[in-house]
């Protein structure tokens, strides 16, 4: 019976957490915002985190939202859509150089102007795969609340400020396109449970990602080969969006507004420069492409990789494409960071060393 309040409490704040993102969820859509459903239920739930309220998103309500997220995304891919990925590779390339690019760029500012460790601003720079970075920082002489303040800024930011920016600048696509039929219960139901298959196998393997991006490639698998043409209702797109923006939001517990004080300059000057960075590499593979350069800055946005899928996805770009790339990135940072962490940390103590010699 102890374990009744428990739960209790943990369904109150579920549904403080879900009912006070739906609300700014609204608000953002009844302004015309992009991707206001996501941006305006994590500015709401961050709200509630700030003030000191409990919130909370069961995981079992953020399993069925990514589900559905994923499998939404996989409608769209179609053999017309594989067809355009010829140029890929060249946009792939462009983002590796901009991962690398971002980070440089992150680790020397964080030391130079805001005083951080290397090792902390190193971690801190790196541009999304929060879990992993924090897991491997936490092995290191890093600062980790620096590490995943920093981190959570940036993602977000860009959740909340990268829609409205790319729309001031009108390089939106327009949100998410209306199905192009009605599905059958039978039909829709196939669909799920293929999908839900799919999530859970993903993240039995621990593949990167892998509720969202399993639900998308069985759904993909099963519209590019025209084994379905079923599509989810678009109603059931708002709720997984309002759980999405807060499930990022609740990363915010427990931060005290004397600690955004302390970092919040430091973490947002790295935020500019990754930006900045990253913006100029989307330009380069737009030129190179001919592709379209609010796709590409969404892709080339170094924030996680289920929000910054989904959050292009919501804003009416390719999800093939999107989650092409930023899976390719969370690859990339998965292999490359402890490599270049022991090559980098292990060369500045062999230096120490030689120095007090």
């Amino acid at each position: 019976m102890r374990g009744l309040p428990f739960r209790m409490r943990s369904a109150a704040s579920a549904a403080v957490t879900l009912g006070a993102g739906a609300l700014g969820g609204l608000v953002f859509a009844l302004l015309g915002l992009p991707a206001a459903w996501i941006s305006g239920s994590l500015v709401a739930c961050i709200g509630l985190a700030l003030a000191g309220m409990r919130i909370d998103v069961p995981e079992w309500l953020r399993f069925l939202a990514f589900v559905v997220l994923g499998t939404s995304m996989g409608t769209m891919l179609t053999p017309e859509t594989f067809a355009r990925a010829a140029t890929w590779p060249v946009s792939m390339a462009c983002l590796g150089a901009s991962v690398l690019g971002t980070m440089a760029g992150g680790t020397l500012f964080l030391t130079r102007m805001a005083g951080w460790s290397r090792e902390s601003a190193f971690w801190a720079s790196a541009p999304g795969a929060f879990g992993t970075v924090v897991a491997m920082a936490a092995d290191t002489n890093a600062d980790l609340r620096q590490v995943a303040f920093a981190q959570t800024l940036r993602l977000f930011l860009l959740v909340a400020a990268l829609p409205n920016v790319l729309a001031a600048l009108g390089m939106t696509a327009g949100g998410v396109p209306p199905p192009p039929h009605v599905s059958t219960l039978g039909e829709i139901v196939v669909l799920f449970v293929v999908c839900t298959a799919a999530a859970l196998l993903a993240a039995r393997l621990k593949l990167p990602g892998g509720l969202i991006l399993g639900a998308l490639a069985g759904s993909a698998v099963l519209h590019a080969t025209r084994l379905s043409t079923a599509v989810l209702p678009a109603g059931l797109l708002i709720p997984a969006f309002v759980v999405l923006g807060g499930s990022v939001g609740v990363r915010f517990i427990g931060t005290s507004l004397s600690t955004i004080r302390a970092y919040v300059l430091a973490s947002l000057g790295a935020f500019l420069v990754a930006v900045a960075i990253s913006t100029l590499f989307a330009l380069l593979a737009a030129w190179l492409t001919g592709d379209d350069l609010g796709k590409l800055v969404t892709a080339f946005a170094p924030g996680a990789l289920e929000a910054m899928t989904a959050l292009g996805f919501a804003m009416g770009y390719d999800p093939a494409f999107m989650s092409a790339h930023h899976l390719f990135r969370f690859a990339g940072l998965s292999v490359a960071l402890p490599v270049a962490a022991r090559l980098m940390f292990s060369a500045a103590e062999q230096a120490g060393r030689d120095h007090t010699q």
